[in-house]
């Protein structure tokens, strides 16, 4: 792998706006349920699965 290549890479979180819980996006076959369960979060690189309603989660990269 090219350290120039991962040192720029940002990686995508899923927030709870209920209890704050932050979730990779990159749980590829798990799915990830954030401390209080309003949302849960499956994904890849390429793909982001939530579930829950929209209003209780939001994306932020870091």
């Amino acid at each position: 792998m090219n350290p120039v290549a991962n040192q720029n890479k940002i990686e995508t979180y899923i927030k709870c706006k209920k209890c704050g819980t932050e979730i990779s996006s990159v749980t590829n076959g798990k799915l990830t349920p954030c401390k209080c369960g309003a949302i849960s979060v499956d994904g890849s690189k390429d793909l982001v699965r939530v579930i829950g309603e929209i209003d209780n989660y939001e994306e932020i990269q870091k």
